[in-house]
C-alpha cells in the first residue's frame, strides 16, 4: 500500500478565497492527505470557521501544529494568491506562517503551484512581471489565472484540480 500523497493548500485573502471549500473537498475527495493554512487576512474575506469545518482536512494554524515537526514534505498549492503574498514569495519573505511555509518549500526543492487572483491593475504592475519571472525560474508553477479586460481571477477549482492531478500522477 502507498502512502497518501500530501497537499498543502495556503489560502490567502483574495475575494475567490469565498470559493477555496470547493477545492478543499475536491482534493479531499481525490483521496490526498489535505493540509489548510489561512493568512492572517483571511478572515476579511471569509469565517476561517467555514474552512476548519471541512472533513478530512488538517488545520495548520500556528508554528506548534502538526505536521510542522516533520515538514517540509508534500505538495503546495497557494490557491488564491494575492499580489502581497505573491511579491513576498518571489522575495523569500517569509513573515507569516504561510509564506514562512512557502518558502521553506521553495527551499527544500518541494513542488510548489501558485494560483494568483488579484485586481487587474496589479497583475499588470511590473512588479507582478518580475515576480513571475523569478518564481518561474525557482521552479514554482504558476497557474495562469483567468484574465479579462477588467478582472484578474483564479483560475476554475476544477483546472486547478485537474494541474495537481496531473502532477501527482507524473511524480
Amino acid at each position: 500500500m502507498t502512502a497518501k500523497q500530501s497537499l498543502f493548500i495556503y489560502v490567502s485573502a483574495a475575494g475567490t478565497a469565498r470559493h477555496v471549500g470547493e477545492l478543499i473537498d475536491g482534493a479531499v475527495a481525490e483521496g490526498w492527505e489535505v493540509y489548510t493554512v489561512g493568512s492572517e487576512n483571511l478572515a476579511m474575506i471569509m469565517l476561517p470557521a467555514d474552512l476548519l469545518a471541512r472533513p478530512g482536512v488538517h488545520w495548520v494554524s500556528n508554528y506548534g501544529a502538526p505536521p510542522l515537526d516533520r515538514f517540509p514534505f508534500g505538495t503546495m498549492l497557494v490557491a488564491p494568491c494575492t499580489f502581497n503574498t505573491f511579491n513576498k514569495l518571489a522575495h523569500g519573505i517569509g513573515d507569516t506562517l504561510l509564506t514562512a511555509m512557502v518558502a521553506d518549500a521553495i527551499g527544500a526543492g518541494l513542488p510548489v503551484f501558485v494560483a494568483p487572483s488579484m485586481n487587474h491593475g496589479l497583475w499588470n504592475h511590473p512588479q507582478t512581471r518580475e515576480s513571475h519571472q523569478r518564481l518561474t525560474s525557482w521552479g514554482v508553477q504558476i497557474i495562469e489565472p483567468q484574465i479579462s479586460p477588467t478582472r484578474v481571477v483564479m483560475a476554475p477549482i476544477p483546472d486547478v484540480l485537474a494541474r495537481i492531478r496531473r502532477h501527482f500522477a507524473e511524480s
